[in-house]
């Protein structure tokens, strides 16, 4: 079917083209949320951005830390549909948001409420209420109020809510947002598995724990300056290039030693696995971000001698002074083109940590691959946690708040 560019000074027309993306993409389904998407001028939410930038398929930053990393944006228009078509907000309800941004997403909840519905949204830092508030003003957002308040702790003096939402991502379940949910209300939290592997969880209460009722891929920026802060170190690789590496607290990690790690010999190993053109990854991720002790971590840049699997880099195993990046070699057969996947190992334990992860990939072929039914999750806090019996030992990630248990049947 042919397509047409919409004017670059026409709002309206990017809007529409837009719309007509994310419905033709899966990303947008529900009339209602359709609506608001066609009504929000998304524009209106980054002034100073010219229209186009406004509407295209990508997230577009609005604050960055004295290091140059982005901490706020306003998120790509697909992951936005996404998260709010999980999060199925209705007329009438109260929701809170963490995360302000620019007051986009809230805009489009305050469309989705109304007219009797309300919503809050928080943000951590001054300016960006500010931005936010006067936002929603210019979009005439009557029915949205945005507070400078810690997300991970909610707003108790206004629960309970029928929806709470993140749209900044978390390495744990904020626990005291969970007694602001009404009981019957549902919580959308992207957070990570281990590593840089992050999902968009919408959990509902199932008696003492909870379960997913949807669960898409999706990375956000972390919380910041508050209670459940998702604290991470972009590692710069030593050398030629611009190589980093994303580690995080919780693993096991010589942040020094691995600097220099890619000026060492290095041990690789092929999985045998092949995939396809369109084969997806995020299956293969989650598998590895469950089954390895430290998870994945993202591995962006590029320098002389690094074959990443992706142009943009890799996903790399840690043990703690070694790691392990994902790579590809090109082939034909039978069938066609592949790219048999294998690892890269550099470090004390290349080839150990080289071998353990193609096995795993192997073992994930086998048992899984793209061709097993989706996982479910169930989740749960406190002493509630010795409830969720897993029905694969390997299949559990325990956090200090929470603990996250994969049900994941192996294909017949």
């Amino acid at each position: 079917m042919e397509t047409t560019t919409p004017p670059a000074n026409d709002p309206a027309a990017l809007r529409e083209a837009l719309v007509t993306r994310l419905v033709d993409g899966g990303h947008l389904h529900t009339p209602a949320a359709v609506a608001a998407f066609r009504e929000v001028e998304r524009h209106l939410f980054l002034p100073g951005v010219d229209l186009r930038t406004a509407y295209v398929e990508d997230a577009v930053p609005v604050k960055h830390d004295d290091n140059g990393e982005m901490i706020s944006c306003i998120s790509a228009p697909s992951i936005v549909a996404t998260q709010i078509e999980q999060l199925g907000p209705e007329s009438g309800q109260r929701i809170l948001e963490a995360g302000a941004a620019t007051g986009y997403n809230a805009c489009l909840l305050g469309r989705l409420v109304a007219p009797d519905g309300h919503v809050w949204t928080v943000d951590v830092d001054r300016d960006l209420v500010d931005r936010a508030r006067k936002n929603l003003a210019q979009a005439g957002a009557s029915n949205v109020s945005v507070e400078l308040a810690d997300g991970a702790a909610g707003l108790p003096e206004h629960a309970p809510f029928d929806r709470i939402q993140f749209t900044v991502g978390a390495g744990d379940v904020p626990e005291r947002v969970l007694d602001q949910l009404a009981p019957d209300g549902r919580l959308v939290l992207p957070m990570r598995i281990r590593g840089s592997i992050s999902r968009s969880f919408a959990f509902e209460r199932d008696g003492r724990t909870w379960k997913t009722v949807s669960c898409e891929m999706a990375t956000f920026v972390p919380l910041r300056k508050g209670v459940c802060d998702d604290v991470y170190t972009l590692v710069p690789m030593a050398g030629e290039g611009n190589v980093r590496l994303e580690t995080f607290s919780e693993q096991n990690v010589d942040r020094e030693a691995i600097r220099t790690v890619l000026d060492q010999p290095s041990g690789k190993v092929y999985s045998g696995v092949k995939f396809r053109q369109g084969d997806p990854w995020e299956w293969l991720y989650l598998y590895l971000a469950t089954v390895l002790p430290n998870g994945l971590s993202r591995m962006p840049g590029s320098r002389p001698g690094f074959t990443p699997h992706f142009a943009w880099g890799s996903m790399a195993a840690l043990d703690g002074d070694t790691l392990a990046y994902l790579t590809v070699r090109e082939g034909e057969d039978e069938q066609g083109r592949f790219w048999e996947i294998g690892a890269i190992g550099h470090g004390p334990h290349a080839a150990a940590l080289a071998e353990q992860v193609a096995t795993e990939i192997g073992e994930w072929d086998r048992g899984w691959g793209n061709t097993a039914p989706e996982p479910g999750f169930r989740m749960a806090v406190g002493d509630a946690r010795r409830q969720l019996a897993p029905t694969e030992p390997r299949f559990v990630v325990d956090k200090p708040n929470s603990r996250l248990v994969v049900d994941w049947p192996r294909r017949s």
